[in-house]
């Protein structure tokens, strides 16, 4: 409601995906297990998550912060697209992080 701009660019580009694309892609995520990778990632890494993302969840970027030495998480008042639901906090937030 806020965003109606914002909301129909990207429901064009998800509705312009070729349907077997998509489904292709979902299966793709869905079956990219690296869990037992996180540990190897020696670089300053940043875990974003939105509250209210019922699909990657808080707990899941605590569980990938917790086994990334050092990593940093950032959780914002969003569902999965933090970017254009907070924008300019998003932007603060990662911009900081990669002054550091």
């Amino acid at each position: 409601e806020r965003q109606p701009v914002q909301v129909n660019r990207i429901t064009q580009m998800i509705a312009s995906t070729s349907p077997a694309g998509y489904a292709a892609n979902c299966a793709a995520v869905r079956d990219a297990d690296h869990r037992e990778h996180l540990g190897a990632i020696k670089v300053p890494t940043l875990v974003v998550c939105g509250s209210k993302d019922p699909v990657t969840t808080i707990e899941h970027g605590r569980f990938i912060q917790a086994r990334i030495a050092n990593a940093e998480l950032v959780e914002f008042d969003a569902a999965h697209l933090s970017s254009v639901e907070v924008g300019d906090g998003f932007s603060e937030q990662v911009l900081a992080f990669l002054a550091n």
